[in-house]
């Protein structure tokens, strides 16, 4: 985990940063450099990347899942001392859906989430379940194919290239094993269990040229959430970038208020 606190003193909430699926960090710097003087921010790397410290006997399937990760935002809320409601919490794709099931029946005490394109189930073609049965070592030399079927079939590479050059950093970056294993682990993912039991204030920043993610997908969790809120976006590159925090800090005066 990674943390910053402002130089000067400022009177904003502390942000507890859980990026998305194999993310790298490079792909949030502009967005963190526009928080990090206006409030402590706490960027926590999941366990499927390179950074995570993991015994091998520890490296399978199920220690990988999302409900595996959410238990690792509430241990890492107890360990930073985090009150109940002292902090917000900001979420990228699969990172927001940890934090989705980490605020159901109350388990992590947040005083609300800001999610950008949690996932209501994720995609698997058919041919994903042949690359998950290969060896790790061939993963390299498929990375090309993957890539190639993102551009064409799952990122609107012309109007979102932005988006689609992040997730070649990120396959780049990956690590293997815990790529496969990740992968693994999430493939029935479903949010829809418990999900209105949270009770915080929830943003869903979204935006429809985002096809990975999907609107209506977005739109059917808002409605499910006795607090949820959409927060329509101009691209999934837009909620990247420092510009978002306009959207952000307007949702956090409206929970406020």
């Amino acid at each position: 985990m990674l943390s910053w606190t402002p130089q000067h003193t400022c009177n904003t909430r502390p942000i507890l940063f859980v990026p998305g699926w194999i993310s790298v960090i490079e792909g949030w710097l502009d967005l963190l450099g526009a928080l990090i003087p206006t409030r402590p921010i706490f960027y926590l790397e999941t366990r499927e990347k390179q950074s995570a410290l993991i015994p091998k006997a520890q490296m399978k399937a199920e220690n990988f899942s999302i409900l595996r990760l959410a238990e690792d935002l509430v241990e890492v809320w107890r360990q930073i001392g985090f009150t109940p409601g002292e902090a917000d919490l900001f979420g990228s794709s699969m990172g927001s859906n940890a934090i989705l099931e980490a605020l159901k029946h109350g388990k992590l005490p947040a005083r609300s989430a800001f999610l950008i394109g949690p996932n209501s189930e994720f995609f698997y073609p058919w041919w994903s379940w042949v690359i998950l049965s290969m060896p790790t070592n061939v993963y390299p030399a498929l990375r090309s194919f993957v890539l190639w079927y993102l551009r064409n079939f799952r990122v609107d590479a012309r109007a979102e290239p932005e988006q689609y050059q992040r997730y070649t950093r990120t396959l780049n970056a990956a690590h293997p094993l815990r790529l496969k294993l990740s992968a693994i682990a999430i493939k029935h993912y479903s949010v829809w269990d418990s999900l209105a039991s949270i009770q915080a204030p929830v943003g869903f920043a979204y935006a429809t040229t985002d096809i990975l993610h999907g609107e209506d997908s977005i739109l059917s969790m808002v409605n499910a959430l006795p607090k949820g809120h959409a927060i329509k976006c101009a691209s999934n590159t837009y909620m990247h970038t420092a510009g978002v925090t306009k959207e952000l800090d307007l949702f956090l005066s409206q929970i406020i208020g």
